[in-house]
């Protein structure tokens, strides 16, 4: 048995999943992977919901680990910053859903239908996009990722495959660029 630790068990769960699919990785599988049984896992989560959670919210800050916190010392523009910051979400998100489907498929079981953790996952990209762009009104953040969500919520993932997705951001961006004030 090798030594547990919350990180190794989800190492060990990520790679189950990817491999497998979410449906059919349990605790017991998780936990015989690692040479262990289902209950040592216990010591480290409450069940499997508090692991696919911490699962799915931890590979979501490393797929959007450039947002967290975002570079704008490159910008000399408001409009740039919350431009490419949405891009960065979209085009992150994207590539998330094609690279690990599996993966993608937990994150909007575990976070985008949990009420919740879906709220503070919307509070930390809020928190991020008031860092990168200096605007403080927490309603028209939440207003431009709103606008965006088409381009970032699981919801609408299996739609991004059959349309330009960049040219169909920047129609989108052209229509509330004008909400950026710089």
């Amino acid at each position: 048995m090798k030594n547990l630790s919350r990180e190794l068990i989800m190492e060990t769960a990520h790679r189950m999943v990817i491999e497998q699919g979410m449906e059919k990785v349990n605790l017991s599988k998780v936990g015989s992977e690692l040479g262990t049984t289902h209950a040592a896992i216990y010591k480290y989560f409450s069940g499997k919901e508090e692991l696919w959670t911490e699962l799915a919210l931890s590979w979501l800050d490393h797929e959007l680990a450039g947002l967290f916190p975002f570079n704008t010392e490159k910008y000399s523009s408001k409009k740039d910053i919350v431009h490419d910051w949405l891009w960065v979400l979209s085009q992150s998100k994207y590539e998330a859903y094609v690279r690990e489907p599996e993966m993608f498929k937990l994150y909007t079981a575990y976070i985008d239908r949990n009420p919740a953790v879906l709220v503070r996952h919307i509070g930390d990209l809020i928190g991020s996009l008031k860092a990168a762009s200096g605007i403080e009104d927490d309603g028209r953040l939440y207003a431009f990722l709103m606008a965006f969500s088409y381009f970032s919520a699981p919801a609408y993932a299996d739609n991004w495959l059959r349309m330009d997705f960049k040219a169909e951001f920047e129609s989108v961006w052209k229509l509330i660029e004008a909400g950026v004030e710089d």
